[in-house]
């Protein structure tokens, strides 16, 4: 999953997406206790943005228990690619597909093409926690051709 020559950090960051990805896939978030850090950021794909771990988790908790949004789950692997940026930094580029997931009216949305951007800061104890995350999702709108 990455490129990073120290194994242990590299176990260490793959721990942590594996478990943003089992919280969504279970639709538990206490599960980010682990995968944030306390001031984290995080702006979904619709554009709420949110400030502190606390806060992030009190949302995906209200988000999960949303059925429109439970109605909808992965399709295939997550394709996961991770740059380092320094020797406590890297970022994780994430593409997965969603199939399934309503709107509030209960009208089903297209597959969404769900891309993300983390910035990953290695912790004092080793793991890899995420300081700041960003979702979009791939639009079949074109605004511009070459």
């Amino acid at each position: 999953m990455t490129n990073l020559q120290n194994n242990s950090d590299s176990v260490a960051i793959e721990t942590t997406l594996r478990a943003l990805l089992a919280a969504f896939r279970e639709r538990d978030a206490s599960i980010l206790r682990e995968v944030y850090v306390e001031d984290a950021d995080w702006t979904n794909a619709f554009g709420s943005t949110l400030s502190g771990r606390d806060r992030i988790i009190d949302y995906l908790t209200g988000l999960f228990a949303d059925p429109n949004f439970s109605a909808g789950t992965m399709s295939g692997q997550p394709d996961i690619k991770i740059r380092s940026i320094g020797p406590d930094v890297v970022v994780a580029k994430t593409h997965v597909q969603v199939e399934g997931q309503q709107t509030v009216d209960g009208s089903t949305l297209p597959i969404r093409h769900n891309h993300s951007l983390k910035i990953l800061q290695r912790q004092a104890d080793g793991r890899w926690l995420i300081v700041s995350e960003i979702y979009m999702d791939a639009r079949a709108d074109v605004t511009y051709l070459e």
